[in-house]
């Protein structure tokens, strides 16, 4: 297998080790257009069957070029370049397995065109959406009947420090800050719901106590819900308690407003101007000392053959300190290594744009999950049913 992997952040190359250090992998290239993410991943990375390659993502000329050859491209760069990428990848005639899932559309002529180019593109291959959709896909193939699926997840600092208790652990200078409305089922019917509602208590271990929040986005998993018509579907984010009033704090007094504001004679836009100032507190540091975990929790009920039945799913995943790998490297960069593998050996026959939820079934999906459980990351898997006597 010969492996393309974009972007040398915090998710890249943590795949590209996983990759590389699989005996049936040939060759893993690592892109990036920064020389010193390329410079520390091909020490981290750390094998003879992995180079690096300078590539500019906005260049569909260098991503085309950077593409041929290869059995699978592994995108780990930010939502926003997914489709640039997924171009280059139709016309490089390259499998592409992308982290992010936010910027693909759930329908549209582009499923069409990707199947047409004859390739198979497999988009939300992190944790959320990723792992997460699939739990909650198999905890629904259990049932007859769904009444209720749930789901919280959320990577945090092992050490919450104030004033937010909270550290960038995915990638880039922003925190996901979106106010607004986010579709949900309730009661069997679609339904905007806001975000940063719905607060609830979480309690992991010996951690402080957390709290989830309605979050997210159109997706796959909220698509196949409707399908099975669930009655209820939520999907939510975790962080350290105290969290959500502190946001809304800041939005009642327009800090991060995304509305344009006229300051001594120039217009700024507040939140934009937050991030510039909050970011050298809630950098990810590992160097300074940071470390993270990844709490996932995935509730689903129903009917199986007129017995109540309940799935449930649990991870508490933390840093790594004998690989020095991050959690969220892992639970994300992992998954997508396994499926990046299971797509390059020929084990998803369809083509086009192809969510995980629909594909990875199965032994596919027993596969992934003994596979991270090999690489320390464990999923646990509850089941009750219960009926009248």
């Amino acid at each position: 297998m010969k492996i393309l992997v974009l972007g040398m952040g915090l998710m890249g190359p943590a795949v590209a080790k996983d990759c590389a250090e699989d005996p049936k992998t040939v060759k893993v290239t690592g892109c990036d257009i920064d020389d010193t993410k390329l410079k520390a991943a091909k020490k981290y990375v750390g094998n003879k069957k992995f180079d690096t390659k300078k590539v500019d993502i906005t260049s569909h000329e260098q991503l085309v070029a950077a593409m041929k050859g290869y059995d699978v491209v592994v995108n780990s760069t930010a939502a926003k370049f997914s489709m640039n990428v997924l171009r280059a990848a139709m016309a490089a005639q390259a499998n592409l397995v992308d982290l992010a899932g936010g910027g693909y559309p759930q329908e549209g002529d582009i499923y069409k065109e990707v199947e047409k180019a004859g390739i198979t593109a497999i988009p939300g291959c992190g944790v959320d959406p990723g792992l997460i959709d699939l739990l909650c896909g198999q905890a629904m193939e259990h049932m007859d009947e769904v009444d209720e699926v749930n789901f919280a997840c959320g990577g945090l600092p092992k050490d919450p420090q104030p004033p937010l208790d909270y550290k960038i652990v995915f990638g880039g200078t922003r925190m996901p800050i979106r106010p607004g409305k986010v579709p949900m089922i309730v009661d069997g019917k679609l339904q905007e719901m806001d975000r940063y509602s719905e607060v609830e208590g979480i309690f992991v271990n010996q951690y402080p106590e957390m709290e989830a929040f309605i979050d997210g986005f159109p997706s796959s998993l909220l698509k196949l819900c409707q399908e099975k018509k669930v009655k209820n579907f939520r999907g939510k984010t975790i962080r350290y308690s105290g969290f959500v009033d502190k946001l809304m704090f800041l939005l009642d007094l327009g800090v991060i407003s995304s509305k344009p504001v006229t300051y001594q004679g120039r217009e700024i836009v507040p939140v934009d101007l937050f991030h510039e100032i909050i970011y050298p507190i809630i950098k990810f540091d590992e160097a300074a000392g940071d470390r993270d975990i990844t709490v996932l929790q995935v509730s689903a009920s129903g009917k199986s053959k007129g017995i109540d039945i309940a799935v449930n799913y649990e991870m508490l995943d933390e840093y790594d300190e004998k690989a020095g790998v991050t959690s969220m490297a892992k639970t994300t960069g992992f998954t997508a290594a396994i499926i990046a593998r299971i797509l390059a050996r020929g084990a998803v026959k369809k083509k086009g744009i192809q969510w995980p939820v629909r594909v990875i079934k199965g032994d596919l999906f027993e596969e992934l999950l003994s596979s991270l459980r090999a690489r320390g990351v464990e999923v646990t898997e509850t089941i009750t049913k219960t009926r009248s006597v």
